[in-house]
């Protein structure tokens, strides 16, 4: 059976306040750093939230509200500021929020009364407050970056917008920064990232889940590459975890053909099928594990879905282990890759137990 270890530390999201002001002054707040200088041709605003949440319809956990999420004046969506993602102490305490948010979006004509009723309803039926809500892994500040640990070539750099952005070795190879207080379970994985390749590159990364701790060696898991010796620690988490790619890059030339949502080697997307975005545009990426199964959402939308029965081979990497060596808990962590080009931005990391 799945489980979720303890924590050392438990970081919830903070309270999104009703009143319409308090709304557009807490929305500018959020976690230390999480505000980021906005790509060119976006929107300054939409990264004011603690969290900002750009799925197209209101969602309630996992309640989808039919309500079109859209942007408010304070530059918070309505998703950000009906936070249902952090812990609530009763189901009553959220609706009781969301009766007082949605009563001011329509005194301000943020939204129609039709509309506020279908948020209500939702509220009522969602199970917010009856179940746990989102921890924080990452939100931007250096004592959260100082509870991640790192393997690997290459690493991860803290930025002052309050983003972390991964750098390749002086000789090449990847890494990973990976999260060691807690191995998970059954999990919703939730983080947004940008590709931040220089020139007319597109960067390579990818997230990595329920993999091993990578302080040094851990039997039956080798740090090979198809039987060849590598001696980086971070195979550690590619052959004995799943990792998510994240690689927008053309379909040509010399590029990885396992585009963004792609369960590595498993079950991999094409370009069209990752749903691209221009570089310098932040997704939101979840990830939802639970048992054997994975589901990749990017931007509110299922790109990708996979079973991982016991094995399969992992493909022209005979000498490797197979999917049996993938587990049903671990930790937790983002991938530095191994070349120039390949510099992908993460923020706003965190993570629901849904054991």
């Amino acid at each position: 059976m799945s489980h979720l270890l303890p924590s050392r530390r438990t970081k919830t999201r903070l309270a999104v306040g009703s009143a319409v002001l308090g709304i557009t002054a807490l929305c500018m707040s959020g976690p230390i750093g999480a505000a980021s200088a906005s790509p060119a041709g976006t929107p300054s605003t939409a990264a004011t939230c603690p969290a900002p949440d750009a799925r197209s319809s209101v969602v309630f956990l996992d309640l989808d509200s039919g309500v079109a999420n859209s942007t408010l004046r304070s530059g918070c969506t309505i998703n950000d500021v009906i936070d249902d993602e952090r812990t609530w102490p009763t189901h009553g305490a959220f609706v009781t929020h969301v009766r007082g948010v949605t009563a001011d979006l329509v005194a301000a004509g943020e939204v129609t009364r039709a509309e506020a009723s279908r948020l209500r309803s939702a509220a009522a039926r969602s199970q917010v407050g009856k179940v746990e809500g989102y921890d924080w892994l990452f939100d931007g500040s250096t004592d959260s970056f100082d509870d991640w640990a790192y393997a690997g070539d290459g690493g991860f750099d803290l930025v002052s917008d309050g983003t972390i952005r991964s750098r390749a070795g002086a000789g090449g190879g990847f890494g990973t920064l990976w999260y060691p207080d807690r191995e998970y379970g059954d999990f919703s994985f939730r983080l947004q990232f940008r590709d931040d390749a220089p020139g007319a590159a597109r960067g390579n990364s990818g997230v990595q889940v329920r993999f091993p701790e990578l302080w040094g060696p851990v039997e039956g898991c080798p740090t090979t590459f198809n039987g060849g010796e590598t001696g980086n620690l971070s195979w550690i988490a590619v052959n004995c975890g799943h990792e998510i790619q994240v690689n927008d890059s053309p379909e040509s030339g010399g590029n990885d053909p396992r585009k963004t949502g792609s369960i590595y080697g498993f079950a991999d997307l094409t370009l069209a099928e990752a749903r691209p975005t221009p570089k310098g545009t932040w997704n939101d990426l979840e990830i939802r594990v639970v048992g054997q199964q994975y589901t990749v959402i990017r931007n509110g939308v299922v790109i990708n879905e996979f079973e991982n029965l016991p094995g399969l081979p992992f493909p022209g990497r005979p000498n490797d282990p197979d999917s049996s060596s993938r587990g049903l808990t671990g930790h937790v962590g983002v991938q530095a890759h191994g070349s120039t080009p390949d510099v992908v931005s993460y923020r706003n990391i965190r993570i629901r137990d849904l054991s």
